[in-house]
C-alpha cells in the first residue's frame, strides 16, 4: 500500500543570481556596521544591530531584488496560490534584517522566528569548517520514537558564499561553532505578509 508523507516542511536553498551586486552591497554594510553582542544572549556571536531597530535590506536594492526573486520561487514551489488566503497576489514585506558575525568559537543557539511567515539567510563570507547551519524537526515527538527517530534527525547544511536559504519562521534552527580563525558573516531577514482579513 502507498504511504503519504503528511505535512512536509518546505525548506528552500539556492544561490543568488547577481552575486557580485549583492556582495558589493553587503560589503558596504559590513564596513559601516558596529558589531556587538546581544545583551541577553551572551557572547555567542555579534550582530550589526543588537536592538533589531534597523532594517538595512530596505536600502539595498540589489539584495532586496534577489530576496524577492527567491521568495517568488519559494512561493511558487509551495503552490501558495492554492492557499485559502490567496487573493491574486502576495503582499509581503521584509520587516527586519541584520548581519551576524561569527569569530572563532562563536555559534548561534537554537531558536525560531515564529511570529514571521518566512525567515531567510544569505551567506556573505563563509568557508571551510565555520559552523554548519542546522534545523530541528518540527515534530519533536519523532526524535524519541524507536520507529521514526531516523526520520527526524537535524538537517545540516554547509553554506557557501552566495547561498540563500528560506524556511518557515516557526522552524527551529541554529549554527554550530566556527572552528576556524576566519570570520563568518551572514545576512538574516524576516518576511511578513499582509493578511487580507486585516487590510
Amino acid at each position: 500500500m502507498p504511504i503519504d508523507f503528511l505535512y512536509p516542511t518546505p525548506f528552500y536553498y539556492s544561490n543568488v543570481d547577481d552575486y557580485s551586486g549583492v556582495k558589493e552591497e553587503v560589503d558596504l554594510l559590513v564596513d559601516n556596521s558596529d558589531f556587538d553582542y546581544h545583551p541577553e544572549w551572551g557572547n555567542n556571536h555579534k550582530l550589526s544591530d543588537a536592538t533589531f531597530s534597523q532594517n538595512p535590506v530596505l536600502y539595498m536594492e540589489k539584495t532586496r531584488s534577489e530576496i524577492q526573486t527567491h521568495i517568488g520561487r519559494y512561493l511558487q514551489s509551495i503552490k501558495f496560490h492554492q492557499s485559502l488566503e490567496y487573493t491574486g497576489s502576495a503582499n509581503y514585506t521584509v520587516v527586519s534584517s541584520w548581519l551576524s558575525k561569527f569569530d572563532k568559537g562563536e555559534y548561534a543557539h537554537v531558536h525560531s522566528h515564529a511570529h514571521h511567515e518566512i525567515s531567510g539567510v544569505y551567506y556573505h563570507q563563509v568557508k571551510g569548517d565555520q559552523g554548519q547551519f542546522f534545523v530541528e524537526s518540527p515534530v519533536p515527538q519523532m526524535t524519541s520514537s524507536f520507529v521514526f527517530n531516523h526520520m527526524s534527525q537535524s538537517l545540516k547544511i554547509s553554506p557557501t558564499p552566495g547561498m540563500i536559504l528560506l524556511f518557515p519562521g516557526y522552524l527551529y534552527h541554529g549554527v554550530y561553532a566556527n572552528q576556524t580563525d576566519d570570520v563568518r558573516i551572514s545576512l538574516s531577514f524576516n518576511v511578513s505578509f499582509q493578511k487580507p482579513y486585516f487590510s
